[in-house]
């Protein structure tokens, strides 16, 4: 008997303030302060598309789809991997010369990869157009080589690239 309370004893001694946490934060360090960020090298940009949720560099030459949309429009997806810069900035993309075809500019916060690097999954272009014949209109579009120039701002600090892709329809 002397056992069992002596051991009882101690269980309760042993539950005293003592605390074991079941979930613990883990340390980070959020450096909002742009001057007190460098980084290494020059900063990059890749155009591309997801399928399949993987990415894929749109190379020059290669193609990109425009797609009707479920509520209306017509639209190019665009997909961008950077590096060297900051997630939350400005993207400017535009296609054709003077960016004609269609254009979009907003503020647009990245989301980093098990990479490292920082991707924006889904960036649309609306087509740009006016008049009675949509058809005709992308019919001129498809199988011909236009400029895609994106431009990634973050304060002071951009990266920009520029490539022909030929539109195909989607």
């Amino acid at each position: 008997m002397v056992r069992v309370l002596l051991g009882f004893g101690l269980l309760i001694a042993g539950c005293g303030e003592t605390y074991v946490p079941f979930f613990a934060d883990i340390e980070t360090d959020r450096d909002l302060d742009p001057d007190a960020v460098d980084f290494e090298g020059d900063p990059w940009l890749i155009p591309g598309i997801f399928e399949e949720q993987l990415f894929s560099e749109v190379e020059g030459g290669g193609e990109m789809h425009i797609i009707h949309g479920f509520q209306g429009g017509v639209w190019v997806h665009l997909s961008i991997r950077v590096n060297g810069m900051r997630s939350l900035g400005r993207i400017k993309a535009g296609l054709g010369e003077d960016h004609s075809v269609g254009e979009t500019q907003y503020d647009l916060r990245l989301s980093r990869t098990a990479e490292g690097y920082l991707e924006a999954y889904d960036i649309p272009i609306p087509i740009s157009y006016r008049g009675d014949d949509l058809a005709g209109h992308l019919e001129s579009l498809y199988g011909v080589e236009h400029p895609l120039n994106i431009t990634f701002r973050v304060q002071d600090r951009s990266v920009s690239d520029q490539r022909l892709i030929v539109l195909q329809p989607g």
